[in-house]
């Protein structure tokens, strides 16, 4: 098996046939659309957020104002779209725009000081005494992402700085978040215990350089995962007391990872309980609200749409594993829903389409919170179409019909 989630040969699945009517069967579009789908909104949507000065992406455009957001860490995370058209098209210019956007990300939004020995924490947007396990994931894997495809030194000594972050954050007791100005490690206090992310990167980098350490760092964040997990099967990874959709995709996909490099069964269990208690909360249109809390009820009813096909991924790669046709017909579910919530005629949203910063892209919210598309979004919706797409083409059997939403 393989494990880069950015394009689906990442995963060993092959291009299918244009004339591939399983696709269209079950998605409702033939590939080649949907292929032109995604294309579309790097090239149009994602291009005209892309600061040619700055040499990064504005983090979102806010439509009814006509207002480009300023550059942030989320650059680490939005380089993936550049990544996923560079695979897809060879197009050497998407390689060269996701390392300027790693790299904008890297001088202002990572601390890179030689003194502090958390050196390689990311800061969090909001708040920049705060360095963060998750959007250090993403820099982490992005970084192993650029380093494949470049085989550039530079990036090698930059994973090494986010391991250290990761190293001391498992020291400290497995904790998240960082306070610069406290010199604290917590786990309380808004913090996002997204374990997923530390499992999935070691895993990318084990693939990558073929280092056993690397797969027992991701075995133990794993195995501390295990110990947060509810008896209903859920995660409560917002300060152990909320789900939230955006902390869920990398833990099921990091638990399946790791149940097929050890054969560990209790990995696949643990994604298997997660995943079923996902389904139980699944709307009909194939959504899940942001946010639940412990006592299951929705304390955040608003969605966030680029979960949706990110957690898809996940469903995927479990029935990848038990060929459960539950698991494979929410993901469809999932990127149905993906697929209304791009900016287009026919759409959930069929707003501001005259102008040529929204068309392409995807809604941030559902109900619109702000009329804002983000760059950070549209990675999990191309990537989740895509690998889908793949994925039924790949299939000898399709779902039953009646469960496609």
């Amino acid at each position: 098996m393989a494990y880069e989630t950015i394009f689906p040969t990442g995963w060993g699945l092959k291009r299918p046939h244009q004339d591939n009517d399983k696709i269209k069967d079950v998605l409702g579009y033939p590939l080649e659309v949907l292929e032109e789908r995604v294309k579309n909104c790097v090239y149009c949507f994602i291009e005209n957020l892309y600061d040619h000065k700055e040499q990064g992406l504005r983090h979102y455009y806010r439509a009814d104002e006509k207002y480009q957001s300023e550059l942030d860490s989320g650059n680490y995370l939005m380089a993936i779209n550049y990544l996923t058209m560079y695979d897809m098209t060879g197009d050497e210019v998407m390689l060269e725009r996701a390392a300027n956007c790693f790299k904008w990300a890297y001088d202002h939004a990572t601390e890179t000081h030689p003194m502090f020995t958390w050196q390689g924490g990311v800061r969090d947007g909001f708040k920049n005494n705060e360095l963060w396990v998750k959007y250090t994931g993403d820099a982490f894997l992005t970084c192993v992402a650029l380093y494949r495809r470049t085989k550039e030194e530079d990036y090698l000594f930059y994973i090494k700085q986010f391991h250290n972050f990761f190293k001391q954050a498992k020291k400290a007791g497995f904790c998240y978040k960082y306070d610069t100005n406290t010199y604290k490690w917590t786990n309380y206090g808004f913090v996002w215990r997204s374990f997923g992310f530390p499992v999935v990167s070691y895993i990318e980098l084990y693939e990558a350089t073929n280092d056993d350490y690397y797969l027992k760092e991701a075995i133990a964040w794993g195995e501390h995962g295990l110990t947060l997990q509810s008896d209903n099967g859920c995660f409560y990874l917002l300060d152990g007391e909320f789900w939230n959709s955006d902390l869920t995709a990398p833990e099921i996909r990091g638990l399946v990872f790791l149940y097929e490099l050890t054969g560990e069964k209790k990995f696949l269990k643990a994604a298997r309980g997660f995943c079923d208690w996902l389904i139980q909360q699944q709307g009909d249109e194939g959504s899940w609200p942001i946010g639940i809390d412990s006592d299951n009820e929705v304390c955040a009813p608003n969605i966030g749409p680029g979960d949706m096909p990110n957690i898809a991924m996940g469903f995927m790669r479990v029935h990848m594993q038990t060929q459960e046709e539950k698991y494979l017909n929410a993901a469809i579910k999932a990127i149905h829903y993906s697929l209304d919530l791009q900016a287009l005629e026919g759409g959930k949203y069929p707003l501001y389409l005259e102008d040529p910063n929204v068309k392409w892209g995807f809604w941030s919210w559902d109900p619109l919170h702000d009329i804002t598309l983000s760059g950070d979004q549209s990675v999990h919706h191309i990537r989740g179409i895509l690998f889908m797409a793949y994925y039924i083409g790949s299939l000898n059997a399709l779902p039953k019909r009646n469960c496609q939403g």
